[in-house]
C-alpha cells in the first residue's frame, strides 16, 4: 500500500469522514488518495477558515484532520491552530513538504525563504502542537503515524505531520491497519491512591451542610466527559458552571442553578456561591473572559478540585490519579445509594442545601419550561429596536434539543452564553484563544459533522446548526459562505448588524474610527456565492416585533417542517442593532480586567 493511503485510512478509521484544507503542489498527489479511502475532500476557501472549520468539527465529531502546504499554506492556518491548542480541541494538521531531494541540496524554492532551512515553519508548529513529526522515513513512517493520531486523542490538541512529496507513493507494510488504534487510554484498575481520595471527598462532603459543584472547562476534556455528567446527574447536588463549561452539564436537570462568573453573573448565583461551605471544582481553569475578568470572588472555604491527573482537598495533593476513575466510583456510590432513589433525594453522607437555596429564583425564574408565549410581552411594544437584553432571552425560548450553536466572541458570545440551554444544545465558541471569525469557519465544520451524524443515525436525528456573529467578526471570514453553498449546508447564520467592534469600543476608542467597518449588504452574499435558487432565504429585521415573527415562523427555524420534498435552506438573518448596545457582560467582564470593579 503507499503510504497516502495508509494515512488516510487510518483517519477514517477513527471516524473522521471528511478533510478540510486547500490544495498546493507539496500536498497535490496526496489528495489523490483521499475520495478512494471514503473521505470527503472540503475544499475551504483559505487555510484560515480551513483551521476555523477542522476546530468546529473536532468538537462535534471528537477529531479532526486538515491539509495544507508547506510554508504559505501551513502559516496561513497556524492561527487557527494555536487556538485549537488553546482551547484543547484535537486537530491533525497534515503538510504536504517538499521532496528529500530539495531538503538535503537545500535548494531555493518557492514557499520557502530560500535559505535551505526547511525546519524552519515546522519548529513554528512545535509550541502549539502536542507532536510533530516529518515521514522521512518508510520503515518508521506508519509507526509515527500512529502514535500521532493516539497522541493528538489523548491529549486533546493538535497534532503536525510532515508529509515529503516523494515520500505519498513509497509502498509500505499496510497489516497495522488490520489493528485499529486504541486512542482511549484503556481503563486502569481503580487505585489504592484513588480509592483514598474518593473515601476523602466522600468523607468532607458528609461533613458539609451545603456543598457545591461547579464545572468547569477541563471536565469535557482528555475524555472525562461522560464522568463528569454523571456524577453531576447522580450528585443532585446544586450544580454551576464557569462560562467556558456552557454545553457540558445537561442544563435541564433540578440540580442545575446557572452560570457563575464572580460579579458578572446574576445575584442569585452569588448568594448560592457564597452561602455554600464546600466547593467541588470540576476541571478548574480560570482564565480572564471565563471568570468575569479574574472576579472568581469564591468563597473562602474548604474546596476540593478536581484535575486530570491529581485531587486538591484543601491544602492536601492526591496526584497520580486518573479523573474519569475518581468521578465514577464517586457516581456509582451515589447511584447504589439507597437515599438516592428519588431525582429529589441527595446521596448518602451528603446534605441537602438549604431550601431558600434550592428554591432560589434561578431555579424558578430562569427555567426551561419558559414559553414564547411569555417572552411575547404584551407591553413590548413590537415597533421598538432589538435589544440584546430582550434578544438572548428570546434566542433561549427559541433554541431546539440537540442544537449546534456557533458564537463569535463579542456581543454574541457575550449573549449567548447566558442563554438557558435545552436538553443537548453544544456551544462552539472562543473564550480563551477569542479569534473574531473564528465561529463563521467553525459554523462550516460543524454543519458537516451533523449531517455525518444524522447520515449515521438509526434514528436520523436531526440537529439545527446555528451561528450567531457580528458583522466585524463576520466580514473576518465571509467567504466561508461559498463553502456552505458548495457543499449544500443549510445552518442559521444570525448577523448582529451594529456598525464594527461593539466590544472593542467598550475596551477602548468608543467613537473612534477604528472600531468602525463599512457596512455591507449581507443578505446579497449567498446570491454572490452563486447558490441556486430556492436554496437559499435572506431576511432583515430591525425591530423585535419583526424578529418575533420570524422566530415563531415553524416554516423558518423548525427542523421538523423540512424534509426531502421540502429541503432545508441556508437562511442569512440580518439583525439591525445599535451600535453602542451590548449585553451587560461585557463591560462588567471588561471593567474587571481593568481592575474598575
Amino acid at each position: 500500500m503507499h503510504l497516502a493511503e495508509y494515512l488516510f485510512r487510518r483517519l477514517y478509521q477513527i471516524d473522521i469522514r471528511a478533510v478540510f484544507g486547500i490544495p498546493g503542489d507539496f500536498n497535490l498527489k496526496a489528495l489523490d488518495y483521499i475520495d478512494d479511502c471514503g473521505l470527503n475532500w472540503i475544499g475551504n476557501v483559505n487555510e484560515l477558515n480551513a483551521g476555523y472549520a477542522a476546530d468546529g468539527y473536532a468538537r462535534i465529531k471528537g477529531i479532526s484532520a486538515i491539509v495544507t502546504t508547506f510554508g504559505v499554506g501551513e502559516l496561513s492556518a497556524i492561527n487557527a491552530i494555536a487556538g485549537a491548542c488553546a482551547e484543547l480541541v484535537p486537530i491533525i494538521h497534515i503538510v504536504g513538504f517538499p521532496s528529500a531531494l530539495a531538503r538535503e541540496n537545500k535548494l531555493p524554492i518557492h514557499h520557502s525563504l530560500a535559505d535551505g532551512d526547511f525546519d524552519l515553519f515546522m519548529k513554528m508548529s512545535e509550541r502549539i502542537s502536542s507532536a510533530t513529526i516529518l515521514l522521512d522515513d518508510p520503515l518508521e513512517a506508519t509507526k509515527l503515524i500512529d502514535d500521532t493520531i493516539i497522541q493528538c486523542y489523548r491529549s486533546s490538541k493538535p497534532v503536525y505531520i510532515g508529509f515529503p512529496m516523494d515520500m505519498v507513493q513509497v509502498d509500505i507494510d499496510s497489516s497495522p491497519l488490520e489493528h485499529p488504534l486504541l486512542l482511549r487510554l484503556a481503563t486502569s484498575e481503580f487505585t489504592n491512591a484513588e480509592e483514598t481520595a474518593v473515601k476523602t471527598i466522600q468523607n468532607r462532603v458528609s461533613q458539609a451542610q451545603n456543598p457545591i459543584i461547579i464545572v468547569d472547562s477541563l471536565a469535557s476534556r482528555y475524555q472525562n466527559l461522560e464522568a463528569s455528567r454523571a456524577f453531576v446527574e447522580n450528585s443532585s447536588l446544586p450544580c454551576f458552571c464557569y462560562p467556558m463549561a456552557k454545553g457540558i452539564i445537561n442544563e435541564s436537570i433540578p440540580n442545575f442553578r446557572g452560570v457563575y462568573c464572580g460579579d458578572v453573573c446574576r445575584k442569585e448565583v452569588q448568594e448560592q456561591v457564597k452561602s455554600s461551605d464546600l466547593i467541588l471544582l470540576l476541571g478548574h481553569r480560570p482564565t480572564d473572559l471565563n471568570n468575569g475578568g479574574f472576579q472568581d470572588d469564591l468563597p473562602d472555604v474548604e474546596k476540593i478540585v478536581f484535575q486530570q491527573d491529581s485531587v486538591h482537598i484543601g491544602e492536601t495533593v492526591h496526584n497520580n490519579l486518573h479523573l474519569e476513575n475518581v468521578l465514577g466510583k464517586l457516581s456509582d456510590i451515589i447511584s447504589e445509594s439507597p437515599s438516592n432513589s428519588s431525582p429529589s433525594s441527595t446521596p448518602s453522607g451528603i446534605s441537602s442545601p438549604p431550601s431558600s437555596v434550592a428554591s432560589g429564583e434561578e431555579t424558578l425564574s430562569f427555567s426551561l419550561k419558559e414559553s414564547v408565549q411569555t417572552m411575547r410581552d404584551s407591553t413590548i411594544d413590537p415597533t421598538s429596536a432589538v435589544t440584546h437584553d430582550w434578544l438572548w432571552k428570546r434566542v433561549g425560548s427559541w433554541l431546539e434539543e440537540n442544537d449546534i450553536l456557533a458564537m463569535d466572541v463579542g456581543t454574541s458570545s457575550f449573549g449567548g452564553l447566558w442563554c438557558r440551554y435545552p436538553r443537548g444544545v453544544q456551544p462552539i465558541f472562543q473564550l480563551l484563544w477569542c479569534s473574531i471569525g473564528f465561529a463563521m469557519g467553525a459554523t462550516v465544520g460543524a454543519a458537516i459533522a451533523a449531517r455525518e451524524q444524522e447520515q449515521a443515525s438509526e434514528n436520523s436525528l436531526r440537529r439545527r446548526t446555528i451561528l450567531f456573529t457580528g458583522d466585524g467578526s463576520l466580514q473576518m471570514t465571509a467567504q466561508e459562505i461559498s463553502t456552505l453553498v458548495r457543499q449544500e449546508l443549510s445552518p442559521i447564520i444570525f448577523v448582529i448588524c451594529n456598525d464594527g467592534y461593539t466590544i472593542e469600543r467598550y475596551i477602548h476608542g468608543w467613537d473612534k474610527s477604528y472600531n468602525d467597518i463599512q457596512p455591507w449588504n449581507y443578505r446579497l452574499l449567498p446570491t454572490v456565492f452563486n447558490a441556486k435558487p430556492g436554496t437559499m432565504r435572506t431576511y432583515s429585521v430591525r425591530t423585535k416585533g419583526e424578529l418575533e415573527t420570524l422566530l415563531a415562523d415553524d416554516q423558518f427555524g423548525s427542523a421538523e417542517s423540512f424534509g426531502e420534498d421540502n429541503p432545508e435552506p441556508l437562511r442569512l438573518v440580518e439583525i439591525h442593532m445599535d451600535k453602542h448596545d451590548a449585553p451587560q457582560t461585557i463591560p462588567d467582564t471588561i471593567a474587571g480586567i481593568n481592575g474598575k470593579k
